[in-house]
């Protein structure tokens, strides 16, 4: 049963006139009763009550894609500092004479350090624009509710910006490392 059916019951008169002593009762259950109509003053609070749902839901979203978004970018600097110590220690050892062909080691690292930043970032990346999207449709709710209750709307802050340049940065400093480090060998 998809949808709810209000039964109307009546009285409709026995088939044949003659027995006029016998009624028959008939439930009608083919076509729905409308609701009596509303009061403005209950077609304002359920539009209220439905715009609270809608800005707890949109709440619950950007809770999550905040903390998903707060997720990517601890696993991007986890790996650039795991990439970056390995590079480092490389070019420590291999200033020794320890290991041969340490540049190829260093470079293979350094491009992998790239790789892992620029993948990570289009994660950040994709995280904030959701997250963009989701405040400021929790800004449009937030005033229309305002507007229907007359309280003064909480806005939420805006998207953090530091997932715009986190990965760029890492792939600069992962250049200038590898830059530095053939400047020093030659």
């Amino acid at each position: 049963m998809n949808t709810p059916r209000h039964t109307e019951l009546r009285v409709v008169p026995a088939p044949t006139e003659a027995d006029s002593a016998s009624t028959t009762l008939r439930i009608d259950a083919e076509r729905p009763v409308p609701p009596p109509p509303l009061s403005v003053e209950d077609t304002q609070a359920q539009k209220a009550a439905a715009t609270e749902r809608e800005l707890d839901r949109l709440h619950q979203a950007a809770m999550a894609e905040q903390l998903a978004l707060g997720q990517h970018m601890n696993w991007l600097i986890a790996s650039q500092a795991i990439f970056i110590h390995a590079f480092l220690m490389v070019f420590v050892v291999g200033g020794l004479g320890v290991v041969p062909l340490n540049h190829w080691l260093m470079g293979s690292l350094a491009l992998l350090g790239i790789l892992c930043a620029l993948a990570l970032h289009g994660n950040l990346d994709r995280s904030g624009q959701t997250l963009a999207l989701l405040v400021l449709q929790r800004r449009a709710v937030e005033t229309e509710l305002a507007a229907l209750s007359g309280r003064a709307p909480s806005l939420p802050k805006g998207a953090s910006r530091v997932s715009s340049w986190a990965g760029p940065m890492f792939v600069v400093a992962w250049l200038v490392l590898l830059a530095c480090s053939a400047a020093i060998r030659l």
